[in-house]
């Protein structure tokens, strides 16, 4: 396990917090348990996949997945657990819930800023659906690590247009200003046009397709969260809400969606 002053070197380098760069830490540890067993089963997608793997400069807290074979998930968990305990890191699995359409693991983990209080462990979820089928075909993509204890790996990751319609999807159906933001970063810095087909297949797990307005609407429902939601997870400077609208507006308009 990395010390307090490794941390401390590499947060200044990675320009994190404390804690986040020790979240950091252990996702990559636990992605690199989890593909060392499994591959394209479960596809890393979401925001914690745009920052690792598309260089989305905005930390993210939980590991998202979708599920596309069969897989014993308590051995999964379970795997990962020791994994980490090869590195002096306890792990506990706080809790596993199976519903239909989703799984969650809940790790509680002893990092290097674990002080003996169970306010200074360190809670990373794992969020794995189950609900629908990946649409493109996952890409094989690599870490690079800049842990000294984590080997270069790869996985599989949901592509960015995919992510992309998920977004979408997650704005009509949650208020969280991350993912206006992810959007924004896809459609504007990576120039991902949104693909109006994929994005009403994605809603259409909840029976409802785009609407431009409705989509304004949902959007301007968050102005007030903005800062509050994206301050501590911005690595620079945090684009302005009315910028950021306004250029996802004019990007949504010209490709017709």
């Amino acid at each position: 396990m990395l010390n307090y002053e490794e941390l401390e070197n590499l947060a200044r380098l990675k320009r994190l917090s404390l804690v986040n760069i020790e979240k950091d830490y252990l996702q990559e540890l636990i992605l690199l348990s989890i593909y060392s067993i499994v591959s394209k089963g479960l596809v890393f997608k979401g925001g914690t996949c745009l920052y690792k793997i598309y260089k989305l400069n905005r930390f993210s807290e939980d590991l998202d997945f979708s599920l596309t074979e069969k897989l014993d998930i308590k051995k999964l968990a379970n795997k990962i657990a020791s994994d980490l305990e090869l590195l002096n890191i306890k792990c506990r699995i706080k809790e596993i819930k199976e519903y239909k359409n989703e799984i969650n693991i809940r790790l509680l983990l002893n990092g290097p800023l674990y002080k003996g209080s169970r306010e200074t462990q360190c809670f990373i979820p794992l969020n794995i659906s189950r609900k629908e089928q990946i649409i493109l075909e996952p890409k094989r993509e690599s870490i690079i690590s800049l842990y000294k204890e984590i080997p270069n790996f790869e996985l599989f990751s949901m592509q960015e247009k995919e992510i992309l319609a998920e977004k979408v999807r997650a704005v009509f159906t949650r208020q969280k200003p991350r993912d206006i933001y992810d959007l924004w970063f896809l459609i504007v810095n990576k120039k991902i046009a949104p693909d109006k087909n994929l994005i009403n297949k994605k809603l259409a797990l909840y029976n409802t397709e785009f609407n431009f307005k409705e989509f304004t609407r949902k959007i301007e429902i968050m102005r007030n969260l903005w800062q509050i939601d994206l301050k501590n997870l911005i690595i620079g400077e945090l684009q302005e809400f009315d910028k950021v609208k306004k250029e996802l507006y004019k990007k949504f308009k010209s490709a017709e969606i």
